[in-house]
């Protein structure tokens, strides 16, 4: 929605200037005449970004603040303002605008960051319109900061594990690179009025063609990327790589630890902040970020409406470790679910550092063994017509 910027005389007779969202023009005077504005200039600011959007750290910092001021009894209102006041120079100072001016128009909190989807999902929509039903805005902003602290958590650990691997490769192609394109042809004169066996000759060609068409390979090899990016991202490839991470063995550990960590963290987040069971599977299964666990969860959610319990459709699953429906089966029976589903995502939170470690410790040796394989395998063809080997030729 466009973002206007408007001056206005208040009752001490005082210019000032304020923002407010509106359809067009005529919306937005529609809007401050109701207010009782006396406005003397209107002029658009322009709409919300992808860079103005409240994300990461910045959208924990904004929870942060909100609930100590909520808590500490000050007015919704009056909490958004002091936040405001305190973001006039940060990009998304205008959702905070907007959040103001919404509020101060009659809308709730949740129904007015709805209108920011970019920055407030359907987790943190929903727990805010819980909190509102049932009057406990400040302890659900409370819980929604620390949900949001731990989310940061994961993905924190689960960046940093995938650099070192990420790094060690580009290193290793770097390496490979170099021995084709300036270490081989500087030692192909050696070979000169030489007969050479087939797998010397062979790598002396691969390497001429990676010297003499590399301008070729750059917009190949950039295209493909693109072309592999695109189809990953779209449904059929999202849904192939998730199957496929679930057939191979330590991955598949990792993307069922992820997935039931976040899955339990917000399933216990939204049924403590007041939602129905059937809104926080509906929201948390969302959160897993697998279409094919996503499916598992959507299933049980009609078995649910049926009267079947969580934990017995859980069992049935193929992916989901027995040990969650017998924890939540527990859970159920002693009217305790909440803390169950917490203390599942405390225990598999702790299982992926683990398996993230096991990952990195496989990935190292992989990586230094296939490049092992290649230098070794460009050295060898270099060797061998240094030798009386050479004599044992093919073709």
């Amino acid at each position: 929605m466009p973002l206007y910027q408007y001056q206005y005389v208040d009752s001490s007779g005082k210019r000032k200037t304020g923002t407010i969202e509106a359809q067009g023009d005529r919306e937005a005077k529609l809007k401050l005449r109701e207010q009782g504005v006396l406005v003397t200039q209107l002029k658009t600011k322009g709409k919300i970004n992808k860079k103005q959007n409240l994300k990461g750290d910045n959208l924990l910092a904004f929870t942060l603040q909100l609930s100590q001021l909520i808590n500490a009894g000050v007015p919704l209102y009056e909490s958004l303002v002091a936040i405001e006041e305190q973001s006039r120079s940060d990009p998304y100072h205008g959702i905070i605008l907007g959040l103001c001016e919404q509020i101060r128009s009659g809308t709730s909190l949740s129904i007015a960051m709805s209108s920011y989807p970019e920055s407030f999902d359907k987790l943190y929509c929903g727990m805010i319109a819980a909190g509102e039903a049932v009057g406990a805005l400040g302890p659900v902003m409370e819980k929604l900061s620390q949900f949001l602290q731990r989310s940061m958590k994961l993905k924190k650990q689960i960046v940093t594990a995938m650099i070192y691997p990420g790094i060690l490769g580009g290193f290793s192609l770097l390496i490979i690179g170099v021995l084709l394109g300036f270490v081989v042809p500087s030692l192909e004169g050696i070979f000169a009025d030489r007969k050479l066996n087939a797998f010397t000759n062979g790598v002396l060609a691969f390497s001429h063609l990676f010297r003499e068409y590399w301008w070729l390979y750059l917009p190949v090899i950039a295209g493909s990327i693109v072309w592999g990016i695109w189809q990953l991202k779209s449904p059929k490839g999202q849904l192939w790589i998730e199957k496929t991470l679930l057939k191979v063995p330590l991955l598949k550990t990792l993307v069922i630890q992820t997935a039931v960590a976040r899955f339990c963290r917000t399933m216990g987040t939204l049924l403590q902040g007041g939602l129905s069971m059937i809104e926080s599977l509906r929201i948390s299964r969302t959160i897993m970020r697998n279409i094919v666990l996503e499916k598992e969860i959507q299933v049980a959610e009609g078995k649910i409406i049926e009267g079947h319990s969580l934990s017995q459709e859980l069992k049935k699953s193929a992916y989901f470790p027995g040990l969650i429906a017998r924890m939540l089966a527990v859970g159920e029976e002693s009217g305790t679910s909440v803390v169950m589903l917490n203390r599942i995502a405390d225990m598999y939170e702790g299982e992926i550092e683990k398996t993230l470690d096991r990952v990195m410790a496989m990935a190292q040796p992989v990586i230094l063994i296939l490049m092992g394989i290649i230098i070794g395998t460009v050295l060898l063809a270099i060797l061998l017509p240094l030798t009386d080997v050479s004599s044992f030729s093919i073709g």
